[in-house]
């Protein structure tokens, strides 16, 4: 296996952390880059970990709402979830030596504040379903806890739910993979893929723009968005999901609390608010609806712009002394209607050397320490998953489409 060309393309979290831990494994291989790294939605995330049975909850939303999967389905993949999560603060490390890149890690307590009767019975109830799975983190605040560590918080806050999450910065992180994995004998080259070369089952090469063919023994597409393109040269699109994700970071006055707040109504997140380790602060809304029909990704109205800085201040009214820094969108890719939450990843049907990370929604960076692992052991056998994942990646298939 340490003789064969792997060929990404794709230089997002992904195909780095892809990239990565092959290179752990004693594999070199060649990522493929039209732009830079991390140049598009690896880059712009909110880069945030969530406490993995926190995804439970998505079981229970209406099936064609973004956070939603299949009843029970959201199960198998936990476990990647989980992969990713205790990872993280060993590979900050590895990364901080290998990589030379400080990206910007720190544990994340994620409070959901109440602010009706009907939204604490809500969050409680998610706590009771995630004690009842056999989870015991999480806990519930009262609201005189919250005010505790955020005096302005919105005097209506009834309490709140709080999670152990964990976070970091996305630009930096992925950076930090391929740069660890360049130190261990990968390669980077900027180059768009238009095409492959095939014989029979297999892909021998893949065609850049240039009229280049890149010569490979396994192909990876790790595209995001894109990735519906990279599998219709093979014949048969992957349908995936078009939805448009923004978020402000702001500069406060005075530092916040290292606790991240939000506010949920209709299975959308309000007035979220995430400090940075650098001092800054991301706010943002999840689970709003933004998809367009084609691949542009000119960030949309001022009228969410200013949706998103009015629920944040309705939470926290001490943000009307922040200043806007940045503005930024891109593209996340997840599974047509219905229960949008469905993650594809494996080798693809039909071809013998050719595999696929696709459809990760809003979790790419959280997913990324356990997509890169299972995906580059996948590799080295061959296809053929172990035993510690094997009915994970059989649920997790591109077969099962």
């Amino acid at each position: 296996m340490s003789q064969r060309e792997v060929v990404i393309i794709g230089a997002g979290v992904a195909g780095c952390s892809i990239a990565y831990h092959l290179a752990k494994l004693g594999v070199p291989s060649q990522i493929i880059e039209r732009d830079s790294i991390a140049a598009r939605a690896s880059g712009k995330a909110w880069a945030v970990w969530p406490y993995p049975p926190r995804l439970l909850a998505t079981e229970r939303q209406p099936p064609n709402v973004l956070f939603s999967a299949p009843e029970d389905g959201v199960r198998p993949w936990l476990e990647l979830a989980w992969l990713s999560y205790y990872r993280l603060p060993d590979i900050t490390l590895d990364l901080k030596e290998r990589g030379g890149i400080n990206i910007g890690y720190s544990e994340l307590p994620w409070i959901r504040v109440a602010l009706t009767e009907s939204e604490e019975k809500d969050y409680r109830d998610l706590l009771s379903l995630i004690r009842g799975a056999g989870y015991y983190e999480g806990s519930w605040l009262e609201a005189d806890d919250i005010k505790t560590i955020f005096p302005d918080v919105n005097p209506r806050a009834r309490g709140g739910l709080v999670f152990p999450y964990r976070q970091l910065e996305p630009y930096e992180y992925t950076l930090g993979l391929a740069q660890a994995a360049e130190k261990m004998g990968a390669s980077i080259r900027q180059g768009e893929a238009v095409g492959f070369r095939k014989q029979g089952s297999r892909v021998t090469s893949v065609i850049l723009a240039t009229g280049t063919e890149v010569e490979a023994d396994v192909v990876v597409l790790a595209m995001g968005v894109w990735n519906g393109q990279g599998t219709s040269w093979l014949g048969k699109e992957m349908p995936i999901l078009l939805n448009r994700v923004q978020c402000l970071r702001v500069q406060v006055p005075q530092q916040l609390p290292p606790y991240a707040l939000q506010r949920e109504v209709d299975g959308i997140g309000l007035g979220i608010i995430i400090p940075k380790v650098n001092g800054s602060v991301i706010v943002g809304r999840a689970g709003v609806e933004d998809m367009p029909s084609s691949f542009d990704v000119t960030l949309t109205t001022e009228e969410e712009k200013t949706a998103t800085i009015d629920g944040a201040i309705d939470l926290l009214p001490t943000l009307q002394e922040a200043s806007v820094v940045e503005h930024r969108g891109d593209f996340e890719g997840w599974s047509p209607a219905p229960n949008h939450m469905q993650p594809v990843l494996g080798r693809l049907p039909e071809w013998d050397n050719v595999y696929i990370a696709t459809r990760m929604g809003a979790l790419g960076v959280a997913y990324s320490l356990g997509v890169g692992p299972v995906m580059a052991d996948l590799i080295v056998a061959g296809g053929h998953a172990t035993e510690s994942v094997k009915t994970m990646m059989e649920i997790l298939s591109p077969a099962r489409l």
